[in-house]
């Protein structure tokens, strides 16, 4: 394998604050690192090659089109902010490397950490095989699945005017707002109400919650990161579509409820103890244009569950996924439980990294039954905004970050008419193949079903 750092092109200097004001987002997500390794990565195929120079200084030049991207996370014991780094110029922003696997280089980039208080918040790999593949590294510190997404095509917008113009430089973006203020304005004082009302449920339902049933992978070294990756094609992609409008549902109904069935598949839980599993929403979807006004962390979380029905078959528990989320959609959507990233906020950086997140991972330790595995749809990547000059895009993929088992997370994310689900865990000999498994069984689950509905069509 050769490796080699692309050439590197400073962009004329421009005059911008040297420190930038921490959301509360972002604290806590900060406060997360304690649970898993806050990165989110986006995986670009290409139909050919592109051209290695000017993706470099793209890279280079999206650090100053949004400028909080090209700073370090800098925390003491009493405040935290963004500082704009002064050695951009010399950081390894960009590399490609001249590959014989694929596969293997991709995960190798996918499990390399990266701290937000010393690495760079952006890197990316080229991998030049017969084709070209663009990996993107980003903390989730700065930002969520929606950020990575338009970051993706901002790094396209800037690398197509430079093959117009070499001299071009993005207009910096110095006003748009990172904080969930931009969502906060889109409420009246009724509504703020109702979301403090769903605020004071979703933390009593929360905190003291019933007896679950769980399903918790291995414990393993921290150090020791895999990913699972596994691909619906078009085909299954079209069915699913079909299935779920035939029955008043979207595509991610369809697809939570074949992970609640591959689950009950594996742990096989008893009728009086549902199965739970926390799922995530992008907070976008409450703003008018559906755009934040910068790259930013601007999503929530909130949680379902489903009691164990021996005998059922899928439609059954399709119905019962759509009655949760259509209820929840209109309630709200993940703001009831969006006060719990207010703490990160009031308690002092350092302390809440040190305490904070050690007592957190202790509590799901010691009761693991109360933390539940995890399911973040991170949406459709936009044929049409991830466009570059002159080379076409295959394929394209999101993963969530890797989370540090027992603790397990499955990434969603969808190119075109297919959808990519994956898993990042710690511990390869021990979880992969319980990875796999869980990935290949929510498969299975959508092949059955749409295979059954077919035949019966057909008849």
């Amino acid at each position: 394998m050769e490796k080699k750092k692309a050439m590197k092109e400073a962009p004329v200097p421009r005059s911008r604050p040297r420190r930038f004001r921490v959301p509360m987002n972002d604290k806590g997500v900060f406060s997360g690192l304690a649970m898993c390794d806050m990165l989110i990565h986006c995986v670009i195929s290409f139909d050919g090659r592109i051209d290695e120079s000017r993706m470099a200084k793209a890279v280079r030049l999206t650090m100053d089109a949004e400028p909080v991207l090209g700073c370090r996370l800098v925390t003491d014991w009493w405040r935290i902010s963004w500082e704009r780094r002064t050695d951009l110029d010399s950081l390894e922003l960009f590399q490609m490397t001249v590959s014989g696997n694929v596969e293997q280089d991709i995960t190798r980039f996918l499990t390399v950490p990266a701290d937000p208080r010393k690495d760079s918040q952006v890197q990316v790999l080229l991998i030049r095989s017969k084709t070209d593949t663009l990996c993107i590294k980003i903390s989730h510190v700065v930002a969520d699945a929606g950020g990575v997404k338009t970051y993706a095509y901002l790094l396209a917008s800037v690398y197509r005017h430079l093959a117009r113009n070499p001299e071009y430089r993005p207009e910096i973006n110095l006003n748009g707002s990172r904080s969930m203020r931009q969502v906060s304005r889109q409420f009246g004082i009724m509504d703020k109400l109702r979301i403090i009302r769903r605020t004071f449920r979703d933390f009593r339902l929360n905190v003291f919650p019933e007896r679950y049933c769980n399903f918790l992978l291995n414990k393993a070294e921290r150090s020791d990161r895999a990913f699972a990756i596994l691909r619906i094609d078009t085909d299954l992609f079209r069915a699913i579509r079909s299935y779920g409008r035939a029955r008043g549902a979207t595509i991610n109904d369809v697809m939570l409820a074949a992970i609640f069935r591959g689950f009950s598949d594996i742990i096989s839980p008893l009728p009086e103890k549902p199965l739970r599993l926390v799922t995530t929403v992008d907070f976008r979807r409450f703003l008018r244009t559906g755009k934040s006004g910068a790259i930013c962390n601007l999503s929530g979380i909130f949680y379902l569950k489903m009691y164990p029905n021996p005998g059922s078959g899928f439609d059954d528990t399709l119905l019962r996924i759509r009655g949760q989320m259509n209820f929840v959609k209109g309630d709200f959507i993940g703001l009831g439980t969006h006060p719990y990233f207010v703490l990160p906020s009031v308690i002092s950086p350092d302390a809440l990294n040190q305490w904070l997140g050690r007592r957190m991972i202790d509590v799901m330790f010691c009761n693991p039954h109360k933390i539940p595995p995890g399911l973040t749809n991170m949406g459709i990547i936009d044929t049409e905004q991830l466009v570059f000059d002159g080379t076409g895009v295959s394929d394209a993929f999101l993963t969530a970050p890797a989370f540090f088992s027992p603790l397990f997370l499955i990434g969603l994310s969808g190119f075109a008419e297919s959808l990519t689900m994956t898993a990042g865990f710690c511990g390869t000999a021990l979880n992969k193949p319980v990875v796999e498994g869980v990935l290949n069984r929510i498969k299975r689950e959508l092949l059955l079903t749409t295979q059954t509905i077919c035949e019966k069509e057909h008849k």
